[in-house]
């Protein structure tokens, strides 16, 4: 009994301090800042908010676009979108695509990357080391 101890002092120390605290207590997304003009909306933050996910802005973009069923654009650190949203809508879209594709399903951790093998993407994590199967965006 007191080798299993050691050996699991020994794993313990070599895992990073944070991995043992609440699950996203580090991971803060902006809220989103969404502006109308005319018949479009300006999402302010994009850049901020990808940067914080750590996913590729054209990703976020193509399934925002999708999922609010019109035309956007990325220009400079801005995401543009034609029709009028509210900023309660891109943010629901938001976590949507949180919940799918940067946290882990198994510990909740956004220390995640997206593989892609052969036609199948997978969201591997990093801190627990999970591999789900995703569907591409």
């Amino acid at each position: 009994m007191d080798d299993y101890d050691k050996l699991l002092d020994r794993a313990r120390s070599q895992v990073p301090e944070d991995a043992f605290k609440k699950s996203g207590e580090r991971f803060q997304v902006p809220a989103v800042q969404l502006i109308v003009q005319g018949n479009r909306s300006i999402w302010q933050n994009f850049q901020e908010i990808i940067t914080v996910l750590n996913r590729p802005g054209k990703e976020v973009l193509k399934f925002v676009s999708g999922q609010l069923g019109t035309a956007g654009s990325i220009e400079g650190g801005n995401a543009l979108f034609n029709g009028k949203f509210t900023t309660e809508q891109a943010a629901e879209v938001l976590n949507r695509y949180i919940e799918s594709y940067v946290t882990c399903p198994v510990c909740t951790r956004p220390d995640t990357d997206i593989i892609k093998e052969s036609q199948a993407y997978y969201l591997q994590c990093s801190a627990c080391g999970a591999r789900t199967s995703i569907r591409p965006v």
